[in-house]
């Protein structure tokens, strides 16, 4: 699987403004990052033996991931550097569901809305699992080529990049490919957005 560096992705850094720098100005924001993430940056809730293969922590963190989910994503689309060439942004509704209340898996559907109309832009169904090893989050998408044909589209949320708590859910999801990164910020929300399955269009760019 192709992987993006570290590297590569503080060249993206210096080359994109990315989307959410602005939410340290919320005057919720600096008591309750701090204090309130359960999983990813605060190492503190990783199990004691080095990894996180804990059974009890990897359901509890699925639990916690389940359910919908709304906010911003911006994609971006990058070259062999790891440059953006492009990029969409969109109000996004995602669901994700267990298998069954123990699962670390399980599946989902992700809608994309045009910023300014809320008109669908974009649906799709993935899979979805946490890595036993790393607590990475992977989800895997249907994409159709262009002849017709179906392909896995597999993108994934480091542990280290992730926020995830019973209210907020952050972090940047990359392209096993490598050339696709979105940085997201989405809250919990249980209310349905009306019409959502109307008007799909494809994506604007194709990301490779």
């Amino acid at each position: 699987m192709k992987r993006i560096t570290t590297k590569v992705f503080a060249v993206l850094l210096m080359t994109v403004p990315m989307l959410f720098a602005s939410c340290s100005s919320d005057p919720w924001y600096d008591d309750y990052w701090y204090d309130d993430w359960s999983w990813g940056k605060d190492y503190q809730h990783r199990p004691d033996n080095g990894n996180v293969s804990d059974e009890d922590f990897l359901v509890s963190m699925a639990q916690t991931l389940a359910g919908q989910w709304r906010g911003d994503l911006k994609a971006y689309q990058l070259d062999d550097q790891g440059k953006a060439l492009d990029s969409i942004y969109y109000k996004t509704d995602i669901e994700f569901k267990q298998y069954n209340n123990r699962s670390i898996s399980g599946t989902g559907t992700q809608y994309d809305f045009h910023p300014d109309t809320e008109k669908l832009e974009l649906q799709r169904d993935f899979t979805w699992y946490i890595d036993p090893k790393t607590g990475d989050i992977y989800m895997t998408y249907k994409e159709q080529e262009s002849d017709g044909s179906m392909r896995d589209y597999v993108m994934s949320v480091s542990y280290d990049d992730l926020n995830l708590d019973n209210r907020t859910f952050t972090g940047f999801l990359w392209a096993a490919d490598g050339y696709e990164v979105d940085d997201f910020w989405f809250d919990r929300y249980k209310e349905t957005r009306a019409s959502v399955r109307k008007n799909v269009k494809k994506i604007k760019f194709v990301m490779r």
